[in-house]
């Protein structure tokens, strides 16, 4: 069977419950976000995505926990991610990233361990009625708590115990240099190819750099989190 067919099967496939009415699905996941996943409150609806929160407080830090479940009533289709993030500037931003202190992936991406996926098991599929649509509802809830919990969690404990963002952090809480001057320099450079020429940056990424101990993958995020860091402290009031 074809990636299409399998598709069609799933979202032409008949249940003996009733169509979706409008609103069923925020209550179906309300609902089930407050049995399951009780920590994370709903937090608001906007462009077919549903987002519900928690916040974590770690070294005085305000840890911020997304975990999105987009809706497609007409197309029939769920799909889901999960965030970390310390920059607010961030909270309502749709892109993925995989750096280390605004990290954003998709759900079925953590629970493949892989980003190629066939394009039949790539979305959560539904037939747009109450009963499969539950269903799905359920898996999506139970995917979040065994590969979505686990990559925040992780994601907590490098806050709270890496070397490299204690270094970073450091580096930032003692910097005394103008916000708007640094944020219009970080500008500059990122209009210009990406290549980074202000001092503060040069300064900060060495230091990183000079962490012991990180591994080849951390490493080659340095650059990013050098940007990130800076950017964080640019957006702090």
């Amino acid at each position: 069977m074809s990636w299409y067919s399998k598709i069609k099967f799933k979202i032409e496939k008949k249940d003996d419950s009733p169509e979706l009415k409008r609103g069923q699905v925020k209550q179906i996941l309300i609902s089930g976000f407050k049995r399951e996943l009780p920590e994370f409150d709903f937090l608001e609806y906007r462009n077919g995505c549903y987002t519900f929160k928690n916040t974590r407080i770690i070294n005085g830090r305000n840890i911020y926990e997304f975990l999105y479940v987009f809706f497609a009533l007409k197309d029939r289709y769920f799909t889901c991610s999960v965030a970390s993030r310390i920059n607010k500037n961030y909270l309502s931003s749709n892109s993925y990233n995989t750096g280390l202190i605004n990290s954003h992936i998709d759900l079925l991406v953590l629970k493949k361990g892989t980003g190629v996926i066939p394009a039949d098991e790539s979305y959560y599929f539904h037939n747009g009625q109450v009963k499969t649509t539950t269903e799905v509802i359920e898996q999506i809830i139970n995917d979040f708590k065994e590969f979505g919990k686990p990559f925040l969690q992780k994601q907590a404990k490098q806050f709270e115990k890496s070397d490299l963002l204690k270094a970073g952090f450091n580096f930032i809480e003692n910097l005394e240099i103008d916000k708007s001057k640094l944020n219009d320099e970080l500008k500059k450079d990122i209009t210009s190819a990406g290549r980074f020429t202000s001092n503060t940056y040069l300064k900060l990424k060495a230091e990183l750099q000079s962490v012991n101990g990180i591994d080849r993958e951390t490493r080659k995020n340095i650059p990013k989190l050098t940007y990130e860091l800076l950017e964080f402290y640019c957006g702090n009031k």
